[in-house]
């Protein structure tokens, strides 16, 4: 996430008021489904993440900043 400059308050921001985009979603995966929840945040960074439920819990699988590429160096 730090090389995407996201951080947990802005995941949680999606969490909280986003919406599904089921077309990039996969509900129906067995046997983890994945949901794509977007929204745009007090930054105004539009973001898409991806999480799985669980159990009780969400796993974040990935998270990114629509329409905008960073470059990474974490190898």
């Amino acid at each position: 996430m730090d090389c995407r400059h996201i951080s947990m308050h802005e995941i949680r921001e999606v969490l909280d008021s986003g919406t599904i985009n089921y077309a990039k979603s996969e509900p129906d995966a067995k046997p983890d489904p994945k949901y794509a929840m977007e929204s745009y945040t007090e930054e105004h960074q539009h973001l898409r993440i991806i999480i799985a439920p669980s159990g009780d819990e969400l796993i974040l699988v990935t998270c990114i900043e629509l329409g905008v590429e960073w470059t990474c160096n974490c190898n």
